[in-house]
């Protein structure tokens, strides 16, 4: 094996392979038993305007825009649910843009063939099926898409209906009981996934930052442990092209510069090795406070509380930040300074004072489990004023300096 044919771990096979198991793994997460529901309601709908549309079939002077516009929707469900099969479940932007355009086509000719033809009872059928379409693709797509898409649709209906002459005011009722038929569905069905997509995100993130609580000392965390072990594996594949000879010395230009990136990359993990402590990794780490929470812990203090304090404090400064209710919310946490005359000399534990200042909540609406994790954590007081909350605690910990001397003495 020469360097030019050496395994590389971001060839495009190994990164396609990945991505399919990814997108798998996506179409399961959180979502699929919703989208199964989903899907079958859209179907429901979608059957339910053929039937409408077979059974007036004989009252359409011209039924030809009619039945192109059905013949289109169906091979557009068809191909792109194959499509979806095929990639794991998972739409991708240019199969749903395609479907899009298809449904547009759909959605035009339908209100064409239909034009005027209230008077003898005659509503958009394939039209109004593009709304179980979209409702179906809900939990496949971004919320905002289906949205934007189902927006879309309903000002299409609402222009036809302004603009179509009516002979009665009877049937104006009728069409605007098609358009929320149409469009109330997969608006509904996105407020729904949006809200639990958001809930999800907040108990995987949750439940991430949670796993920093009993980590050691000087650990990793979790993304610098998982970009350490790609860079172990890819520096083991060099090594052992080099030593099985498949790697020729002196090294090709490309895999010199891998090497050095390599290298590089380590050596800074390595500087940067024992200066973090848990609390800063799990501030980073999580999207709900690293977006409004600040961290002072310039004596690394927090290497010093038990798992069951760590954890009492983490959930405090989680559930303060982490409510719908505290969207606009900041918090800073201070650790410290730590009054080392106090119990000097004495074997006692030593006490850390910790604040906790949050703005932005309000002080009734702050959870019970709040004030249980921080009885975790110690004895604590808080004041409240103008939507800011004030909480000082002091900790009691296990005095480092004195469980050296007993080790010492053993």
């Amino acid at each position: 094996m020469t360097s030019e044919t050496m395994p590389d771990p971001t060839s495009p096979t190994k990164r396609y392979r990945h991505r399919r198991a990814l997108d798998r793994q996506r179409s399961t997460l959180g979502t699929s038993q919703l989208g199964v529901g989903l899907s079958v309601s859209g179907l429901v709908l979608v059957l339910y305007a053929l039937v409408r549309f077979v059974l007036y079939l004989p009252y359409h002077p011209d039924p030809m825009l009619a039945l192109l516009a059905w013949v289109i929707l169906i091979f557009a469900i068809g191909s792109t649910l194959l499509l979806v099969r095929r990639d794991g479940f998972h739409l991708s932007d240019r199969v749903f843009t395609v479907l899009l355009v298809e449904l547009g086509v759909v959605v035009v000719l339908d209100l064409v063939a239909v034009w005027g033809q209230n008077v003898i009872g005659l509503y958009p059928t394939a039209a109004a099926a593009v709304g179980g379409v979209l409702l179906a693709a809900v939990t496949l797509r971004p919320v905002r898409d289906i949205v934007v898409a189902s927006v879309t649709l309903g000002i299409l209906l609402v222009l036809a209906l302004l603009t179509e002459a009516r002979a009665s005011s009877v049937t104006l009722g009728i069409e605007i009981l098609v358009g929320a038929i149409t469009i109330a569905p997969p608006l509904i069905a996105s407020a729904i996934v949006s809200q639990y997509r958001r809930i999800v995100r907040r108990e995987l993130d949750r439940v991430m930052v949670a796993s920093t609580v009993a980590s050691a000392r000087d650990a990793l965390g979790f993304f610098d442990s998982e970009e350490l072990v790609t860079l172990d594996l890819e520096a083991e594949e060099l090594f052992d092209g080099v030593a099985d000879g498949s790697v020729a010395l002196p090294l090709s230009p490309e895999l010199a510069a891998r090497a050095s990136r390599l290298a590089t990359e380590l050596r800074r993990h390595l500087t940067r090795g024992g200066r973090e402590t848990w609390l800063e990794h799990a501030f980073t780490e999580s999207t709900v406070l690293a977006d409004g929470a600040r961290l002072r812990d310039p004596e690394r203090l927090a290497t010093y509380l038990s798992t069951d304090q760590r954890d009492g404090l983490l959930s405090a400064v989680w559930l303060l930040l982490g409510e719908t209710d505290a969207q606009g919310a900041t918090a800073v946490l201070t650790l410290g300074p730590l009054d080392r005359t106090e119990h000097q000399g004495r074997p006692g534990p030593l006490t850390i004072p910790i604040a906790l200042e949050a703005t932005g909540i309000q002080r009734a609406k702050v959870e019970p489990a709040v004030w249980e994790a921080l009885s975790r954590v110690g004895s604590y007081a808080d004041t409240y004023q103008k939507s800011r909350i004030r909480i000082e605690i002091d900790s009691f910990v296990d005095n480092p300096a004195a469980s050296q001397r007993k080790g010492e003495r053993q």
